[in-house]
């Protein structure tokens, strides 16, 4: 059998020629992406019956292409990669944008309250101005009305038939029958003198306050003489500016001392409650029932003073009863006036026996 120089058989020249492409050394061909369509172009697409030892096969060129090329595997692994990227990427922004926005509401939540905390604050800090200031009037309003010693009371010579004894609060009154009837107030007892006709005085002053009455109206009471009755409620008004219990008490207390002071026989100060009212919110009726609360007390340890429990009058079961005010919730109606008057006169007649 002759052979050529390159070691081929010449009796198969075209069987020589397939083995020598099939022998060429098996190694990765990068294909640019714009070569991609021979992967699945059937122009590119050849059958092989035999492979390179003359075996039956039954294989395509494509099949080689990937075979002998991983650009495309490459290339979608990079695209995997790259998605990869992109997605984590995205992931990342979004949780940065999450972290963003966390951040700000939490911001924002902290200046909210802030804001708020210096309003709370801020209302505290004129709040205890308020209640320093009125201390302080309250205090100077007691040393001007201290000036010299009070005078001293007279021996009073009563048949014990012209008394009349009162025991509230732990405390007896033994007062003289039909003594002179005061009432200093504001619009609540608006009419008084038609329902209560053996007043001898009545001093409504619609709007006023504790410190109103205290520097104006206290005055006219340094002209009574004798033993009396003063009859003071006022204070709503107090209670509606925003006052604090501790600065109306005081104030009341203050108005008390200054009706009292200088007067040789008893003057007795009956307070009335503050009366809780429809208009009112938490905070106010909290403001009036620890106020009434501090009235009973300041009551009980001032000498000729007595607390009178008209708030009561306007409860049931805690809750005010509407019927008793007007549409604006603000004045006591005709049935409420009714309620009012007729305890003060019942009052009346079990301190002094008047009809």
């Amino acid at each position: 059998m002759s052979s050529n120089k390159k070691g081929g058989d010449e009796r198969f020249p075209r069987v020589q020629k397939d083995l020598r492409f099939w022998e060429m050394p098996e190694r990765e061909i990068k294909i640019d992406e714009r070569f991609q369509s021979m992967f699945h172009d059937k122009s590119f697409t050849e059958k092989y019956t035999v492979d390179k030892r003359g075996r039956p096969i039954n294989q395509t060129s494509t099949e080689d292409l990937k075979r002998f090329s991983n650009v495309s595997s490459s290339e979608d692994e990079d695209d995997d990669d790259e998605e990869e990227g992109v997605k984590s990427k995205k992931v990342a922004e979004r949780k940065k944008k999450e972290v963003k926005e966390k951040l700000v509401k939490v911001e924002k939540e902290v200046k909210e309250k802030l804001v708020k905390v210096e309003i709370e604050v801020k209302e505290k800090l004129v709040k205890v101005e308020i209640e320093v200031k009125v201390e302080k009037e309250v205090k100077e309003n007691k040393d001007v009305k201290a000036k010299g010693p009070p005078p001293e009371r007279r021996v009073r010579v009563i048949e014990e038939d012209e008394l009349v004894r009162h025991t509230a609060e732990e405390k007896t009154f033994a007062v003289r029958k039909g003594l002179p009837v005061y009432l200093l107030t504001a619009s609540m007892c608006r009419g008084v003198e038609e329902q209560i006709p053996h007043l001898t005085a009545a001093y409504v002053h619609p709007g006023t306050f504790l410190r109103r009455s205290l520097e104006q109206h206290a005055w006219k009471f340094d002209r009574v003489t004798g033993e009396a009755l003063v009859v003071v409620h006022i204070g709503t008004d107090d209670v509606a500016s925003g006052l604090a219990p501790a600065a109306i008490v005081g104030q009341m207390e203050a108005l008390i001392d200054r009706i009292q002071h200088g007067h040789a026989e008893p003057l007795y100060v009956a307070v009335c409650s503050i009366l809780p009212r429809p208009v009112d919110n938490q905070r106010t009726m909290g403001t009036v029932r620890d106020t009434n609360r501090r009235f009973h007390k300041l009551c009980r340890r001032k000498r000729d003073t007595i607390h009178l429990p008209t708030g009561k009058l306007f409860l049931n079961h805690r809750q005010i009863i509407k019927n008793y005010f007007t549409g604006d919730g603000l004045h006591l109606n005709v049935e409420g006036k009714k309620v009012l008057f007729n305890y003060l006169k019942k009052f009346l007649w079990h301190f002094c026996k008047h009809s």
